[in-house]
């Protein structure tokens, strides 16, 4: 394609230069590849040793963890996942401002909900526990543990 002749000639020696030019050039991003991923099924018939390629390659060219730390690989899909579980209109919102960050999605949802925001979590095998979600943290601990948001009053 004519996209690498419009880099800096040094570039266009580099074969990640190139590459991104011509991704940018086509459209293809790592978001097409994480809608790829998410959108995957398994075709009848199909081989389980070719399904599983085409899924980890779409995983990794969406996450790019030969570019990026364990860390940003882990942020990239927590901040999804808070995304998709977010209220009806809440998701749209958040969605709308394309947060780069867990904590900007977080900013972005308790400006949205109305009314001092609370998160309920529930963990099976223990009382309900709801804290407020201003203080700009939000921790979570391994186990299975399920966020609510909601308006209302925040209590700790």
């Amino acid at each position: 394609p004519m996209a690498y002749r419009n880099l800096d000639p040094q570039d266009s020696l580099i074969y990640l230069e190139v590459k991104k030019a011509v991704l940018d050039q086509t459209g293809i991003s790592p978001g097409t590849y994480r809608q790829r991923l998410r959108r995957s099924r398994f075709p009848a018939g199909a081989r389980p040793r070719a399904v599983a390629q085409r899924i980890k390659e779409d995983c990794w060219r969406w996450l790019e963890p030969d570019q990026k730390t364990g860390g940003q690989v882990a942020e990239e899909v927590t901040l999804e996942q808070f995304v998709q579980v977010l209220p009806p209109g809440g998701k749209e919102w958040v969605q709308r401002h394309r947060p780069k960050t867990l904590a900007e999605a977080v900013t972005l949802t308790e400006d949205y909900i109305p009314g001092d925001s609370a998160i309920r979590v529930e963990t099976p095998g223990t009382a309900t526990k709801t804290r407020g979600i201003r203080s700009g943290k939000l921790e979570a601990s391994p186990g299975k543990t399920t966020a609510t948001l909601r308006p209302g009053n925040a209590s700790s």
